[in-house]
């Protein structure tokens, strides 16, 4: 026996007349002339048939607390609203574009009506436009996702991590429906032994596609000499004392920043910098070196001990500093030349010999960093690209959505 085609539902008025409107206000900031009050109701329904049906994350797995989706639902919805997309001289947020895409996909439809053919130039050439808005709000609209759980995953606390997919396609009722399911993975903590003492280290992990996330490996040949066991990986793992000294040294940066900042900076562990028999990973912000993670081999765990920031002893830089200037480690320590706030609030007109003997021990490029902001939304804007990259890396597109 055939099943029978359920009955569509028709749009509840609140949302139908919400949407209308939406458009309209689309229509008037683009600077279209279209009245959609005077469309056919016929077409109004079919606008609102390719409405994007975006639903509210869910937890998953009993380590989402009621608060934590509420948090992470707020700012999915802020991202979804935000006008900052470009397109041609305008700011877009990724709803309107959703809404673009709507109104072309329709309009594509009425030119095939009204030339009787699906291959009309213009025709076509519009519903190319809606494929590229589309795929635009796509991959807006993952990005926004994984900027979430970048922000918010801490080694000391928890990761997070999110399922994306879309509802399948129905001939009869031919809707896109965007589903996140939200999971959370407790922070894995181990004791280990540092010089005689127990001290308490987390491992790190990054959010993937399909793994949900990932817990960071490095490959033994990055370490060179500096590691002799039988291990093809090392986990990598960080001290208490290491998170403590980020966040007092990159004293500019709230949670949400430094959190991002973790991730963008050991996502992928590539290669290190040895210093005086020292293994050390380059840290950077807004693409500027700011300091370096200090890493021990420990029974046979990659550890990062401790954040040094670039002006502190055993760096490059902070050793040509206490050359040039004799300033000693109490010193750095005393005059704050240790810290993010520092640098940035430097008054180079009022102290210029003192930027003259940063800029000798090799700390000009600091002096960039004081016309940024020090937000996760900055900063993750700024790298963009190094964010997609790192989606498209994780097949999204192909595994998860079509």
């Amino acid at each position: 026996m055939r099943k029978k085609k359920k009955p569509q539902t028709p749009p509840r008025q609140g949302d139908y007349k919400r949407f209308l409107n939406d458009i309209q206000v689309l229509m008037n900031t683009l600077k279209l002339d279209y009245n959609i009050s005077k469309m056919s109701t016929e077409t109004k329904r079919l606008l609102y048939h390719f409405k994007m049906h975006i639903k509210s994350h869910k937890a998953r797995n009993e380590h989402i607390s009621p608060k934590e989706l509420d948090l992470i639902n707020q700012k999915a919805q802020r991202y979804y609203r935000e006008r900052i997309m470009d397109f041609d001289q305008f700011k877009l947020s990724n709803y309107q574009i959703q809404l673009l895409y709507c109104f072309l996909t329709v309009r594509a439809k009425d030119i095939e009506k009204e030339t009787g053919t699906k291959y009309d130039p213009i025709g076509m050439a519009v519903k190319e436009q809606a494929d590229k808005i589309s795929s635009s709000f796509l991959s807006k609209y993952l990005l926004d996702n994984f900027k979430i759980v970048t922000q918010l995953c801490r080694p000391d606390h928890k990761y997070y991590g999110i399922d994306f997919y879309i509802a399948p396609f129905y001939k009869e009722d031919p809707k896109l429906e965007f589903n996140n399911d939200l999971y959370g993975f407790p922070a894995q903590k181990k004791m280990v032994d540092v010089k005689g003492h127990k001290r308490p280290a987390y491992r790190l992990a990054k959010p993937v596609n399909k793994k949900i996330i990932e817990w960071i490996s490095v490959e033994r040949n990055l370490l060179g000499d500096f590691y002799k066991g039988e291990h093809a990986e090392l986990k990598v793992f960080i001290q208490t004392h290491a998170l403590k000294r980020l966040s007092e040294r990159l004293d500019l940066l709230d949670q949400e920043a430094l959190n991002y900042a973790l991730w963008e900076n050991t996502h992928s562990i590539q290669n290190f910098e040895i210093y005086r028999n020292y293994i050390l990973i380059p840290f950077k912000v807004y693409e500027t070196k700011i300091g370096y993670l200090a890493v021990n081999i420990v029974d046979d765990i990659l550890l990062i001990s401790t954040f040094l920031f670039i002006t502190h002893s055993y760096t490059p830089e902070g050793d040509r500093l206490t050359k040039i200037t004799g300033l000693g480690k109490q010193d750095i320590s005393y005059w704050h030349i240790d810290r993010l706030s520092t640098f940035v609030n430097l008054q180079e007109e009022k102290y210029p010999g003192l930027n003259q003997l940063f800029n000798k021990a090799g700390l000009g490029e600091l002096k960039q960093l004081r016309s940024k902001e020090f937000n996760v939304d900055s900063m993750q804007t700024f790298n963009l690209d190094g964010l997609m990259e790192h989606i498209n890396k994780s097949k999204t597109f192909k595994q998860n959505t079509f």
